[in-house]
Order: C-alpha cells, then sequence, then structure tokens
C-alpha cells in the first residue's frame, strides 16, 4: 500500500451466495488491528453476552452500560445526535447507545474472527450473506474513524491530505483511507453481482 495506492488485496467476488476476497498477511493484520482499535474505543473487551429473554436483555444494558466519552470526535461520529436538542439527544442516547455500541462491537467480533486466522499467512476472507452486513458497518465505522482523525470533513480536505507528500506520514493513513474505501467498494459490487 504505497502513496501511489498499491492494492495487493484481490476484491471481493461472489462465489454462489458467498463473498470472497484474498488478503496479504500485513493486509488481514492491519485490518485486523483497526478493528480491534475501534471496539477497544467503544469498550468492546471481553465477549458480549447474548440473553435468551429480550426484556432481560435491556434490563441488563441499561444497568452495564458503557460510558462513551462523547467528546471524542470518533465517537460523536459513530454515534451522532438524533436531536438537535441537547436535552432529547442525551435521552437517546442513554436508551440507545448501549444496544447500538454492543452491536458494533459484535459486528467487529464477526470481522475479527475471519481475519484473525489469516493474520500471518494471509489467504481467502469468506463472507456469507449473515456477515454482509456486519462487514459493512465495520469497513464504514473504521473508515469514517480514520477520517476523523485525518480531519476529513469535506471533499476539500481529503484532496489536500490526497496531494500531501509520500514523506509526511499523514500521507500512509490516506493511503489506509483509500485502501479501505476500496475493500469496501468491492464488498458492494461483489454483493451488487446476482
Amino acid at each position: 500500500m504505497g502513496h501511489a495506492g498499491a492494492r495487493a488485496v484481490i476484491p471481493f467476488v461472489r462465489e454462489g451466495d458467498d463473498l470472497v476476497a484474498t488478503f496479504e498477511a500485513f493486509e488481514a493484520a492491519l485490518l485486523a488491528s483497526l478493528v480491534g482499535q475501534v471496539a477497544d474505543l467503544l469498550g468492546g473487551s471481553g465477549p458480549v453476552t447474548h440473553e435468551q429473554d429480550p426484556f432481560a436483555q435491556w434490563a441488563a444494558e441499561f444497568r452495564a452500560g458503557v460510558d462513551l466519552d462523547r467528546s471524542d470526535p470518533v465517537i460523536a461520529r459513530l454515534f451522532p445526535d438524533a436531536y438537535e436538542d441537547a436535552t432529547a439527544a442525551g435521552e437517546h442516547h442513554r436508551f440507545s447507545q448501549e444496544a447500538l455500541r454492543r452491536g458494533r462491537i459484535e459486528d467487529a467480533e464477526v470481522v475479527s474472527a475471519a481475519l484473525v486466522p489469516i493474520g500471518e499467512v494471509g489467504g481467502a476472507v469468506v463472507v456469507g450473506p449473515e456477515a454482509v452486513e456486519a462487514w459493512l458497518r465495520v469497513l464504514n465505522g473504521v473508515r469514517l474513524a480514520l477520517a476523523v482523525r485525518l480531519g476529513v470533513e469535506t471533499a476539500s480536505d481529503y484532496d489536500q491530505l490526497s496531494a500531501l507528500p509520500a514523506r509526511d506520514p499523514r500521507a500512509q493513513l490516506v493511503d489506509l483511507y483509500d485502501w479501505l474505501g476500496f475493500v469496501q467498494e468491492s464488498l458492494l459490487e461483489a454483493l451488487a453481482d446476482e
């Protein structure tokens, strides 16, 4: 993944109901690391438990919620306010944030489970129909987090960053942002091929 935008990943293609891509070992390890970093930011250490009783699950989520640092721009971007009114937005977060947070962590676990085994040798990742949405949400979330850290808010911001010389440390992050977009786009294109 040099500044020129070289891509070693073989894009996703449809094979029956599955979507398959091949990653180099470093790509799988890098993507798994990024996914893990976002999950950690969300308080994703430890397994997510599932209750059979939906009410018991809701009550547990309400009691045991993790307070996310809403001053972190990545958290603010991943969990935007649903209302302009601060009180209404706070209430919305109070009642919905834990379920959304857990959903993002569960999605990260799905993606990590596919990437970690090939992180040392590279190989094919098979995304079944039940995992496609998780992959799309995770790739989008990681890319959003990276955009926030890079300060990309407009197309002009991106254009300025894209013009950075290769020696600028941000240039590698821009390449990573582009690469994640390429992986996400190839997944979407393979999904559309029916």
